[in-house]
């Protein structure tokens, strides 16, 4: 399944949808309160394109209709981060290499560290 990347406000209520496992609108309308001021009908209408873009699952129940995750934000996160090296690489090549490099170096010490790690592992199952 192709992922397309999230709006702000999509990315925002899938956060929400994830860590809390299930959600109404009115769950969601709820937390997203706390930081923006939304219609109803607004949280209603991005819930029901996230279904139809294959991320939630819509379940009809007891006369609630609750919204939870179909893939989870890591598998999300890796479908969107390959997207977005390969048009990267494609359109750059080996510029894109230099640069995706040079970048890393400013990465916080930690972080740096975490993803040489990474990069040796996937290196080592191959």
């Amino acid at each position: 399944m192709k992922i397309k990347a999230l709006s702000e406000l999509e990315q925002e209520v899938m956060n929400i949808v994830w860590d809390n496992d299930s959600c109404s609108v009115r769950d969601v309308l709820k937390k997203i309160s706390e930081t923006k001021e939304l219609a109803y009908t607004t949280v209603a209408t991005v819930l029901s394109r996230l279904q139809e873009k294959g991320l939630l699952k819509r379940n009809d129940k007891d006369f609630a209709i609750l919204y939870s995750p179909k893939i989870s934000k890591e598998d999300y996160s890796k479908s969107i981060a390959g997207s977005f090296f390969n048009k990267f690489f494609q359109s750059f090549g080996d510029t894109a290499i230099a640069s995706f490099a040079e970048s890393i170096e400013e990465l916080p010490k930690e972080k740096k560290k975490y993803f040489l790690e990474l990069l040796e592992k996937h290196n080592e199952n191959k």
